[in-house]
């Protein structure tokens, strides 16, 4: 088993359930890999500021996919940004809002993440949770610039019935229920698959070389990037299928764990 890149989602895979993970462990494993040439990847639909933030100083060095896979960061330079134009992305937020307008929508830009000031103090948390750079608005039509992507919190739990109901528009950008209460919505073709397929691309790294980490269906893309997919022990079993591997869950350290096994 030669590896060269290793990918990780961050929600639910990476992180524990308090949005945090084993600093000293992780140093040590990216110590350890660095030695090694292995290089390390964050795939995650957090904003790429949050994830620096979350992540701190351990982020030097390592590549960065955020906002579901639009943009690549490293060492505080972006190397890829794919974006949806602005009158596309408020026709389909309006057609979310049609559907059901307790939704939370974040519309994501590369300045900013834009939600409206109606929503609750319960679901700001949620926000600021994957959002560094956030702005609350009256109206979507504020908005002037094109978006990064636009994803849907839906406390009730409808993502996939609502990912169904808009699925017209799946010739101009894809669109994806991560699980059963988020969507994320970026431009046809964009997925963490096709992105990670970049970041090879650039490192000169095969598919065979690759290791990828996920919990949810939207890792169903990552994984066809990699040739080693682990899945998580919490992870959808819809994922945990396509796997070869599955891994300690989310909370006792499952990512970190089974690469200081592998290596």
């Amino acid at each position: 088993m030669e590896l060269k890149l290793v990918v990780t989602d961050m929600d639910g895979t990476f992180l524990d359930s308090n949005s945090d993970f084993d600093r000293e462990a992780f140093r040590e494993l990216k110590d350890e890999i660095e030695s090694k040439n292995i290089r390390f990847v964050f795939c995650t639909g957090k904003q790429c500021e949050r994830v620096e933030k979350i992540v701190g100083d351990l982020s030097n060095d390592t590549f960065i996919i955020g906002d579901s896979a639009t943009r690549i960061k490293y060492n505080g330079e972006f190397l890829y940004t794919a974006t949806i134009k602005n009158n596309l992305g408020l026709k389909i937020i309006e057609s979310i809002q049609n559907l059901d307008s307790k939704q939370t929508i974040i519309a994501c830009t590369e300045e900013v993440a834009y939600v409206l000031e109606s929503v609750s103090e319960d679901e700001r948390k949620f926000v600021h949770g994957s959002y560094q750079n956030v702005a609350y608005i009256k109206d979507f039509n504020e908005i002037k610039s094109n978006f990064l992507k636009i994803t849907v919190h839906d406390a009730k739990g409808n993502c996939k019935n609502t990912a169904e109901e808009i699925n017209y528009f799946e010739n101009e950008v894809y669109i994806v229920a991560s699980e059963d209460y988020w969507i994320d919505i970026t431009d046809v073709g964009v997925n963490k698959g096709t992105t990670i397929n970049r970041i090879q691309n650039i490192l000169q790294i095969n598919p065979s070389e690759t290791i990828a980490f996920g919990d949810g269906l939207n890792d169903i893309d990552l994984f066809k990037s990699a040739k080693y997919k682990v899945a998580m022990d919490n992870a959808y079993p819809e994922l945990k299928k396509e796997a070869n591997l599955i891994a300690k869950n989310n909370n006792e350290n499952g990512v970190i764990a089974t690469m200081q096994l592998l290596i």
